[in-house]
């Protein structure tokens, strides 16, 4: 999406001139990549997925004034309260630990990660280390979730091969942090029935997509929306998100990520 889109889809989103319902009553589970320092985030503007520090810290700090809230106070993904806010990040990049843990943990926000093994693997120094994943699994607050072994479309794999990516990420991350991992997201939000079997029979319990929308707490849980969080969203348009003024955009979700993935 590029600026000229992003500006216009705020235009619409302020206005409130599409979204007539605000789900308050619902919960809405934000999904972040990368929190970047502001001063590499300058060189990435371009990467839609990666949000600076600066505007990262501005969305804990509103979410931390709202902990009186029903409709906004941040919960951990299990949480059986109906509404409220979930905060998750997938892929495992190094700069949750780095940048975002920190800011989240001074307010005593809770958060879900979720890994992929092979980024991890990998040793490629964007993302999370072992002994940098343990170190972010001990923080208070923090769940660890898998995110597929090696990042594939699983809708595209055959069942042993399903069975493959899902039950050997859950182990692997489980002989790693020492903890139960019953929670994952979907690689590049690609899923259907299969998958979500194949997840219940090897023991994740919950499971977030990347599609856009409100989680109703106990209808389909392996099958979470959440709400994009993206580059250029200030706490101003955090706000729109999580009242629902942004919801318009879902229906145009899978043109719209073929345009900015």
């Amino acid at each position: 999406m590029n600026l000229m889109k992003y500006r216009a889809a705020q235009v619409v989103s302020t206005a409130n001139l599409v979204s007539k319902f605000k789900k308050q009553n619902l919960r809405r589970v934000l999904m972040y990549h990368s929190v970047l320092k502001n001063t590499e985030s300058a060189f990435r503007k371009s990467d839609i997925y990666s949000i600076s520090e600066t505007y990262f810290t501005s969305h804990v700090e509103y979410l931390a004034r709202q902990s009186n809230s029903v409709n906004r106070r941040v919960v951990s993904l299990e949480d059986s309260s109906s509404s409220g806010v979930s905060v998750t990040f997938d892929d495992g990049y190094k700069d949750t630990l780095t940048i975002a843990a920190p800011i989240l943990c001074k307010k005593n926000l809770p958060f879900h990660v979720f890994v992929t093994p092979a980024n991890v693997i990998s040793g490629d120094n964007r993302y999370l280390s072992e002994a940098e994943l343990v170190s972010l699994s001990k923080l208070p607050g923090v769940t660890i979730g898998a995110h597929g072994f090696s990042h594939q479309h699983l809708n595209t794999l055959q069942a042993t091969e399903i069975t493959d990516e899902l039950m050997s990420s859950k182990d692997w991350l489980e002989n790693l942090t020492q903890r139960n991992i019953t929670t994952m997201s979907y690689p590049h939000g690609a899923f259907n029935s299969q998958v979500q079997e194949i997840a219940a029979s090897v023991g994740y319990l919950y499971a977030a997509t990347s599609s856009w929308g409100c989680y109703q707490v106990g209808v389909k849980p392996l099958e979470i929306p959440r709400i994009d969080v993206w580059n250029l969203d200030n706490q101003t348009t955090l706000k729109q998100k999580l009242n629902g003024q942004w919801d318009w955009i879902g229906k145009l979700l899978s043109p719209l990520q073929a345009t900015i993935k």
